[in-house]
């Protein structure tokens, strides 16, 4: 995927307009007022006009994508610009636009609670597990990775948190989609949320014995 091409630009496009698309396809389908939001257990608590919930998901389409296309620009290290961001703001953009594809398919096809956890939950499994393939690679920077005072006050430790953060990253996304499609309703969220705590707390805790290692072998 190229960096900031017009063919990228346009596919990125593309991902995030498709689930308005697909609302318009839909539209007399859909009742007056649809879900928009929805307590852990999948069942709905906030609902909103489907014409405004339209406008409310245009505008968030746009201001994500605005953000990660000019995100790079903000860098002071000017590390962002790559191909392998490109992909990352193609997984993010990705799963945003599923995830909004399938609120406005159950808004027109009500399904069981269980079923709109488990797909939520394996969506945001797939994206951890996407990110980290990037993770293990990405160079220091001021806005995306595992950013401590530890990694960024060393290159060396930033390069090994990042490349263990990512792995686990990738094993704890893929074993998200397995806990959210195997686990019990009840245990779901629970499973799949200590699952994300223990990869984001595991680098950060990495990065500091790095640190403290790192000064040691300097002391001496």
């Amino acid at each position: 995927m190229k960096t900031n091409s017009t063919p990228t630009e346009l596919l990125m496009i593309a991902v995030m307009l498709a689930p308005l698309a697909y609302m318009g396809i839909i539209w007399s389908e859909l009742p007056a007022e649809i879900a928009i939001h929805y307590d852990l257990k999948g069942n709905p608590n906030d609902w909103q006009r489907k014409e405004t919930a339209a406008l409310l998901i245009g505008g968030i389409s746009l201001f994500l994508y605005l953000m990660l296309r000019f995100l790079p620009a903000l860098d002071p290290k000017g590390q962002l610009q790559s191909a392998n961001y490109q992909k990352l703001r193609f997984a993010v953009t990705l799963l945003f636009a599923a995830i909004m594809g399938w609120l406005f398919y159950i808004a027109g096809h009500p399904t069981e609670g269980k079923a709109t956890t488990e797909v939520v939950l394996a969506l945001v499994g797939l994206l951890i597990a996407g990110m980290g393939n990037y993770m293990t690679t990405v160079k220091p920077n001021w806005f995306v990775g595992i950013r401590t005072p530890w990694t960024l006050d060393s290159d060396t430790v930033w390069r090994k948190t990042h490349r263990l953060g990512g792995w686990l990253m990738v094993g704890g996304g893929l074993l998200s989609v397995v806990l959210a499609l195997g686990l019990p309703l009840p245990y779901k969220v629970g499973g799949v949320m200590s699952v994300f705590c223990l990869i984001t707390l595991i680098p950060v805790v990495y990065s500091y014995i790095l640190h403290k290692q790192e000064k040691e072998h300097q002391l001496n």
